[in-house]
């Protein structure tokens, strides 16, 4: 009966000291320029980068609605230069648009840092648009000059955050007030997966289904919700990165709808314009 019980008490204790592991390793919150820093990395193979794929309006209970378009984009990331082109399905162009990142940073639409988000790898560049969108990213510089360890937790403002996806419940890194916009990073790939924007219209823009092309990642769903209700949807079809025929399809393109896209019906006129308020 002793030998019976002390069993059991080690048993426990070890139940105890496995349960304190575990919960000092998920408390664990890395610093937030780490964070992006890591994020970045991950696109560092970029160089130039081809997308195609169909958006979709949707309805508030995230059904389609049948109104779409295809987009396709080109991103140089020697240049920053990002062109678009929203087509018809027989391929006809019904808007387009060429800007370059870093100029485009300035602004507050949700565009220039969901772009940023997809196609930037340079911290240089990202850094003063995610502040800009009020979400903190604290420096290794900033953070020295604080008094002690408590004072740099305390500067930090990133926390654990769960989300339940089609493929299962998602664990984030999450940085951001909880009360103001938040930028979601995937814990396990460091790879973005929300960005939450409590200010303005509250769009969430989702990143989900991501795939490698040539050490690339990529997200091949995009969703935007606005409050409980989906907005748009699109999903890639096609996406090459770094191909040596990608530099010969480098071309000027005018901005704004095309005659064709000035007849088109309005339901796609509104959708390519939330899109490319949004997205591109």
């Amino acid at each position: 009966m002793i030998l019976r019980r002390s069993l059991v008490s080690v048993a426990l204790l070890s139940m105890v000291l496995s349960s304190m592991a575990s919960t000092r390793a998920l408390a664990y919150i890395p610093p937030s320029e780490f964070i992006i820093k890591t994020m970045l990395q991950k696109k560092v193979a970029l160089k130039l980068i081809r997308t195609r794929g169909s958006v979709m309006g949707m309805t508030g209970d995230g059904n389609l609605t049948g109104i779409r378009f295809v987009e396709e984009a080109l991103y140089d990331s020697s240049s920053g230069t990002l062109r678009s082109v929203a087509l018809d399905e027989t391929g006809r162009e019904l808007y387009s648009i060429e800007r370059t990142l870093e100029r485009d940073s300035s602004g507050k639409e949700p565009r220039a840092l969901v772009s940023a988000l997809l196609f930037e790898n340079r911290m240089g560049n990202l850094l003063p648009l995610l502040r800009r969108w009020d979400i903190p990213i604290k420096q290794e510089e900033e953070l020295l000059k604080l008094a002690g360890e408590a004072e740099r937790r305390d500067a930090e403002k990133t926390f654990f955050g769960r989300q339940k996806l089609a493929s299962g419940l998602q664990v984030s890194w999450v940085i951001g007030e909880k009360s103001s916009n938040q930028l979601w990073i995937e814990k396990d790939t460091f790879l973005p997966s929300k960005l939450s924007l409590k200010s303005g219209d509250g769009y969430e823009i989702q990143f989900d289904s991501y795939r490698m092309t040539k050490e690339v990642p990529t997200p091949r769903v995009i969703t935007v919700t606005r409050g409980s209700e989906q907005v748009l949807r699109q999903e890639f079809q096609d996406v090459s990165v770094n191909s040596s025929e990608l530099a010969e399809t480098k071309r000027t393109v005018a901005n704004g709808f095309t005659e064709v896209g000035d007849s088109a019906d309005n339901e796609v006129r509104e959708l390519i314009r939330r899109y490319y308020s949004l997205i591109r």
